[in-house]
């Protein structure tokens, strides 16, 4: 029903634009068969001024795509808001377009032609607009997929030394029987494991990645304390669907969390909540800010790389909100997969 309302209201608005107009149409029908014949002088004089106004049809038409199109039409749930500013629109320049013509009913037909011409202009340059932008965030993202395969090319043989070694520490773990070392040195090959390998895909299971985040996780854990002043709680809930997301997007906020909101001085806390509803994925992150690190600050950029590829991965179909506070720092990340 919270969806349905907003399609009523659009087609109620439709209704009563189309009876106004078929109103004012039918009012010309009353008059002589002399009166009707068009004016020729006085509409060449009108589309000479639309000429005129045609730069200012082309700033109504930018600002219609930055203020509606971009935050109404490219949301599902909001579509109807688009259409239902476009029939005011349409109806404020048919009601311009009268006025200037003093409302005389001969005008009418002319009058609807020409509002139907301009508003047809706006929303085209919305869509073309739109596809333009969206074409130049491709290739955009398509340059730096390809520098970023060249870069790891590159590094490939210190991953592959890295891994050479973990592996001997792995065996002489498990040789000395430590298994909880030999897990831990296991984990951080998995990690490096994924980072290098499926984060290259434009694609992963979402189950892949939400195992990443257990381990790295797993591992954060055992290098803290163990004191009842530090808290760390990972709940996953998990609904078995088969989906898939772009990789590495939630690891910036758990990265930050960890990095921000540790103290091994003063209670401190973690609370990381992922879950699914609707096919979309929810995470919540929360952290403390110990007042002895409050100082510390990063760059912020994982974050705001990791914002840059929401927007070009998921357009109009996520919802990242930051909630920064003197003692407590809170992510909520809206994912529709």
């Amino acid at each position: 029903m919270r969806t349905l309302w907003p399609k009523l209201l659009l087609a109620l608005v439709l209704v009563t634009l189309l009876t106004y107009w078929g109103h004012r149409l039918t009012e010309d029908l009353e008059q002589p068969l002399g009166e009707m014949l068009p004016d020729l002088g006085g509409l060449a004089r009108y589309l000479l001024g639309v000429g005129v106004l045609l730069v200012l049809l082309g700033a109504v038409a930018h600002a219609n795509y930055g203020l509606a199109f971009r935050r109404w039409m490219l949301r599902p749930n909001t579509a109807p808001y688009y259409w239902i500013w476009v029939c005011i629109l349409a109806w404020l320049i048919f009601e311009g377009l009268q006025i200037r013509t003093e409302a005389a009913p001969e005008f009418v037909d002319e009058n609807l032609l020409v509002m139907g011409v301009v508003v047809t202009f706006i929303i085209g340059y919305g869509y073309v607009a739109d596809y333009l932008r969206t074409r130049r965030d491709q290739l955009r993202l398509e340059k730096q997929t390809t520098e970023a395969e060249l870069t790891a090319l590159r590094a490939q043989i210190n991953p592959h030394f890295l891994f050479n070694v973990l592996n001997t520490i792995y065996s002489e773990a498990q040789r000395a029987k430590n298994s909880y070392v030999a897990d831990l040195i296991g984990q951080l090959a998995g990690l490096m494991r994924y980072t290098l390998q499926e984060a290259n895909r434009p694609q992963t299971p979402v189950m892949t990645e939400l195992a990443f985040i257990e381990k790295y996780v797993t591992l954060q854990r055992a290098r803290l304390p163990q004191t009842e002043t530090v808290r760390v709680s990972l709940h996953i809930d998990s609904d078995d669907q088969p989906a898939y997301m772009a990789p590495l997007l939630l690891i910036p906020f758990v990265e930050n969390a960890f990095q921000y909101g540790i103290s091994l001085d003063q209670p401190s806390y973690i609370d990381i909540d992922i879950g699914f509803e609707n096919r979309q994925l929810i995470m919540h992150v929360v952290n403390s800010r110990p007042t002895g690190s409050a100082h510390r600050h990063g760059a912020g950029t994982g974050i705001r790389n990791t914002r840059q590829r929401l927007e070009r991965a998921y357009p109009a179909r996520h919802e990242l909100r930051l909630d920064d506070k003197p003692t407590e720092f809170a992510v909520f990340l809206r994912i529709d997969l």
